[in-house]
């Protein structure tokens, strides 16, 4: 008996605290941490069609960060050793970064080898990941995105071009496609 009216003003006492201290937090506190809002995403955007990058001109993307950078320029020596490895065709691996986000996404505008040694080029749009920035292969196109694909890595609308994708064989408005999920 003596353990049960022990138990119950502990409880008691237990409650009391929880029932203060819920109403000293303001109407609609959480206890979870809140999520970055769009004002902390940091963006540089390039005018005109972007900053057209090369090995020889890594300079042109200076107001972003250093990894961001180090992925330009390994990308940029992939694509240069794939298709044609000899000295005059380095200046021919290009990208020209439209926009590049804090919050881990870059779209580049175009992506390939021009001239001298040309191969073609793409729309690409880069994720950083744990593991550092990549070009993931469904996020690359010559013609608008798969709303799906997009959706899938989380693509903000800010960094798809003109805001548009494929959905159901046409093309519509990536924002809007998302709020009718």
């Amino acid at each position: 008996m003596r353990r049960t009216t022990l138990t119950t003003a502990l409880a008691t006492a237990l409650t009391t605290v929880a029932l203060t201290l819920l109403a000293a937090l303001p109407t609609g506190a959480s206890t979870a941490a809140p999520a970055p809002g769009a004002a902390s995403v940091r963006t540089v955007t390039y005018p005109g069609l972007g900053a057209t990058v090369t090995l020889d001109h890594l300079d042109r993307i200076a107001r972003t960060p250093r990894p961001f950078q180090d992925f330009v320029e390994r990308r940029l020596t992939r694509l240069w050793k794939q298709n044609d490895p000899r000295p005059r065709c380095r200046p021919a691996a290009t990208m020209i970064v439209k926009t590049w986000r804090s919050d881990g996404y870059a779209l580049i505008s175009d992506m390939g080898n021009f001239a001298p040694c040309p191969a073609g080029g793409w729309v690409q749009i880069a994720v950083r990941t744990a593991d550092g920035w990549r070009t993931p292969v469904r996020l690359g196109a010559q013609e608008p995105f798969r709303c799906r694909v997009l959706a899938s890595y989380d693509v903000p609308v800010a960094v798809v071009p003109d805001g548009k994708c494929y959905a159901g064989g046409q093309v519509v408005s990536y924002e809007a496609w998302l709020a009718e999920r």
